[in-house]
């Protein structure tokens, strides 16, 4: 795949996606360290006495104020907890991206002088964002979008249901599973929830970028367009 820098002529996108990155390194050091601490010094073993004189007893172990009688600790400390700290990171990503895009969509309309804003689209997100390329960039054609339909879908349950890949009535959402599917190794099934496994923050940034590289190509014709002459097609994102 070519490395591109992401700095289009209306929007540089590359400071963007290089404090992502280090969020995401960052991130990853911190639940890594989190899980060896687990590890190395375990939880803390407590007796207790059922029948002394008949030698029965019971232990539970503790770790940070849960113990082995309410939850299973491997499970809640190697998986659950660092997969919560990858959903909230996983939120601000798109938070961001959603953002920039929105803006570069603006840029676009002011320097083109283009009548039609971001705004005055239906939708809203990143939903609308892309709307607004499609209809006034101008791309024809999108393999990624799919995959980012999948992700703002999770990013969806990841803020409003609690990470769900089911809907109230107990069926799967579609997108969501689809999603796991295609990623079995950065997403498991727990319950009815999603947990985010390493590597899965890396993935979906990667995401993001393999759709800005077809909106970097969508530009290049529109670019195209413009200067060969015919204003009227580029403005309205059609080829003449």
């Amino acid at each position: 795949m070519v490395k591109l820098s992401f700095q289009f002529p209306i929007y540089d996108f590359s400071l963007t996606f290089e404090i992502i990155n280090t969020l995401i390194i960052h991130s990853e050091s911190s639940i890594d360290k989190g899980i060896k601490e687990y590890m190395e010094k375990g939880p803390e073993e407590y007796v207790i006495d059922i029948s002394p004189d008949e030698g029965y007893y019971n232990s539970i172990d503790y770790y940070m104020g849960l113990d082995s009688s309410s939850v299973d600790l491997d499970e809640m400390f190697i998986e659950y907890y660092p997969s919560v700290f990858r959903r909230s990171v996983f939120l601000t990503i798109f938070g961001m991206f959603e953002h920039e895009i929105e803006k570069f969509c603006k840029n676009f309309a002011n320097k083109h002088l283009i009548p039609i804003n971001i705004t005055d689209l239906k939708g809203s997100g990143f939903e609308r964002s892309h709307l607004f390329i499609q209809k006034i960039v101008g791309m024809e054609t999108t393999v990624q979008y799919n995959n980012i339909k999948k992700i703002t879908k999770l990013r969806n349950s990841c803020a409003h249901n609690d990470a769900r890949y089911v809907e109230n009535d107990g069926q799967n959402i579609k997108l969501i599973t689809d999603l796991m599917d295609a990623h079995p190794d950065l997403f498991k099934k727990d319950l009815k929830q999603v947990l985010f496994m390493s590597g899965s923050l890396s993935m979906i940034l990667e995401s993001f970028k393999e759709y800005l590289n077809e909106v970097e190509q969508a530009l290049e014709k529109y670019e195209q367009r413009s200067s060969s002459g015919d204003k009227v097609a580029a403005a309205v994102g059609i080829t003449p």
